[in-house]
């Protein structure tokens, strides 16, 4: 169609700005023109809200199958031909992926994904082409999925939690039979034959033992490590996979210097029902007070008492301590005295008497027991039944914890 001057000076006009020019009769009516352009603008979006859709199925069964923040982020990726990844409050990277070439997330398109009183954040970013109001569609069903999966996840992990302070709570206390004990530690999706080390760790600038749960999880995630934990108010327990004991002496180690000052006691590795023996191991690891890390190697007799039942202990402390075992100044004394190698001056120091004093009470005590710490035979019957109360001590407090 030939068209008039005027009408040419427009088009090279329009071609000189990249302007597109629609040229119509002059009889057609303009409302069928916007007919026809609100016709196709609903019908592209339709086909972008019925395509969104389709990814909000996949989505919605990935949460649904329990697949994880990887396949719904993987589905995002591929649907969008970018890159996806989901950061937690801390900005530690939770998981990514990447359609192409990996991204960074540098000024990415950032989503908050709320879940449980904790906002995560959803970034996309792609190389060739800015993200469209479909993509962003997509995105918006992508922040439900997560925030779904984010929250399951939350709630096994609190069952979890709980079922796992329950299983160490039934080996502290030699609950169990080796069957059941296999058949608990199995469900973590560990495995029973292999040897486990409890760890228990303890705040010392005020933290709670949540926190400090996580603290030692991340340090062992870190590393690729095999373990199940614990927390109660005021420590975090662990048992950590311990093919070579030396290296779990050293990790132990790493982790007490990287929680500002967190004390850690450390179980002799075991595997069935002596994990039990493990836990109070590391229980009265931790109660002897050595800074940064104890162990089982700090015990000395107290490792073999541990592994006496109650009722063996009991009698022997009864026999030999009799009445003076009620009498909390008099063991107090005695401890002090033994074990500073019965150095009369520098126990009664350490408890802040005389040294006169100290011998007045260890004399009260030879009366109550029919023993006296000077005598070299009587000395080693007495240290054993300190031992002893020590033990019965660790696992009461075991009991009510």
């Amino acid at each position: 169609m030939k068209l008039p001057n005027a009408h040419l000076a427009v088009v090279e006009e329009a071609n000189g700005l990249g302007f597109p020019v629609l040229s119509v009769p002059y009889d057609t009516p303009f409302i069928a023109i916007t007919k026809a352009a609100f016709t196709h603008l609903a019908s592209e979006q339709l086909a972008d809200v019925t395509r969104a859709l389709e990814v909000h199925e996949r989505l919605a069964q990935a949460v649904l199958d329990g697949r994880g923040v990887q396949a719904l982020l993987a589905i995002l990726s591929e649907r969008l031909g970018a890159s996806v990844c989901l950061v937690d409050e801390s900005g530690r990277v939770v998981a990514e992926r990447h359609a192409g070439l990996r991204l960074g997330f540098e000024g990415a398109l950032a989503l908050p994904v709320v879940a449980g009183g904790e906002t995560a954040t959803l970034k996309a970013v792609r190389e060739e082409a800015p993200l469209s109001g479909y993509d962003r569609l997509v995105l918006h069903h992508g922040q439900t999925a997560l925030a779904f999966e984010l929250s399951r996840r939350r709630a096994v992990s609190a069952a979890e939690l709980r079922l796992a302070g329950d299983l160490l709570e039934d080996l502290e206390h030699d609950r169990l039979d080796e069957r059941e004990v296999a058949r608990r530690i199995a469900a973590f999706g560990l495995d029973p034959t292999r040897p486990y080390a409890a760890l228990l760790a303890v705040p010392e600038n005020g933290g709670g033992g949540e926190a400090l749960r996580l603290a030692v999880a991340g340090e062992l995630d870190a590393r690729s490590l095999v373990y199940l934990s614990a927390a109660r108010r005021d420590r975090a327990s662990f048992l950590l996979e311990a093919d070579d004991e030396e290296a779990t002496f050293a990790l132990a180690a790493t982790l007490a210097e990287a929680l500002n000052g967190a004390r850690v006691g450390v179980g002799r590795p075991a595997s069935g029902r002596a994990i039990g023996r493990s836990l109070l191991e590391a229980r009265a690891a931790l109660e002897a007070g050595v800074d940064g890390v104890a162990s089982y190697r700090d015990l000395g007799s107290l490792e073999l008492l541990l592994g006496l039942p109650d009722a063996v202990l009991e009698a022997y402390v009864a026999r030999v301590l009799g009445p003076a075992a009620q009498n909390s100044w008099l063991i107090d004394s005695l401890t002090a005295l033994l074990e500073t190698g019965c150095r009369w001056s520098e126990a009664a120091e350490s408890l802040g008497v005389h040294r006169h004093t100290l011998r007045y009470r260890m004399e009260r005590l030879a009366e109550q027991t029919g023993r006296h710490p000077d005598r070299p035979q009587q000395r080693m019957e007495l240290w054993l039944a300190v031992k002893a109360a020590q033990a019965l001590s660790t696992r009461s407090a075991a009991a009510h914890s």
